[in-house]
């Protein structure tokens, strides 16, 4: 049988477009795919790859009219079906490959806790040290208040709204140096010209959708036995087991 109804296109979205659309919820998780498992190290890295303009790779989703009974969110929390009140929205967009990078992108932005599951009390907000062009998160904030202005320390959200002016008025705080300005002016100029790269798949049912999910990380990484008994497995029941 020819598939003619597949189709398979790359689109380019910017990186705080693509952040504010996931933290809308306009794209989830399907329930075979693996929890979001990426240490703060890596999270720190993303950033630091961002701000050197560096590629992060694409990000491949479904985008469907077929609603899975279970699905979670960025951060791994399942969304009960008959609690997403979305008739008017006829398709949807369900991560394959990337869900580690887009979590971590939106965590780390929008900041807070009880983002991620089974790491409630951890506060991903993410900050700027504009003193040495490095991030860091909420837990480390009050340590460089010792040694550094505060002034200098900047949330990675407010970035964005950095102007000339504000340059001005760092220039006045103690241990200011124009490689502070410059540093703030290369995040805000990567947050608001990076490229996130996405690969959107069309026309494929559930069945063939595990299948690529499957393919594609057995070629990167090894898939855990678990991994891909449940991508095999999976049925689409309207209930699910969730670890404890």
């Amino acid at each position: 049988m020819i598939e003619t109804k597949r189709e398979i296109k790359t689109e380019e979205q910017g990186l705080l477009e693509f952040i504010v659309r996931l933290a809308e919820g306009k794209y989830m998780i399907p329930s075979f795919q693996r929890y979001f498992v990426w240490e703060p190290e890596s999270i720190i890295k993303l950033w630091d790859s961002i701000y050197h303009f560096y590629p992060l790779g694409s990000i491949l989703y479904w985008k469907t009219d077929i609603r899975l009974s279970i699905h979670r969110k960025m951060g791994g929390f399942v969304i009960p079906r008959d609690t997403v009140k979305t008739p008017e929205q006829k398709e949807r967009a369900y991560v394959l490959d990337g869900q580690q990078r887009a979590t971590s992108l939106v965590i780390s932005y929008v900041g807070g806790k009880g983002r991620v599951r089974n790491t409630e009390n951890f506060d991903f907000t993410t900050y700027f040290d504009a003193t040495t062009a490095t991030f860091f998160f909420e837990n480390e904030l009050n340590r460089r208040k010792w040694d550094i202005d505060p002034a200098f320390l900047v949330k990675l959200q407010d970035v964005t709204s950095y102007k000339e002016e504000d340059a001005v008025r760092l220039s006045l705080v103690p241990g200011f140096t124009p490689a502070i300005a410059r540093h703030l002016r290369q995040l805000k100029h990567s947050l608001e010209n990076y490229k996130i790269t996405l690969i959107r798949i069309t026309g494929f049912d559930v069945a063939g959708v595990c299948e690529i999910y499957e393919r594609i990380n057995q070629a990167g990484r090894k898939l855990e036995n678990m991994d891909i008994m449940i991508a095999r497995s999976f049925q689409d029941n309207p209930t699910i087991i969730e670890e404890t």
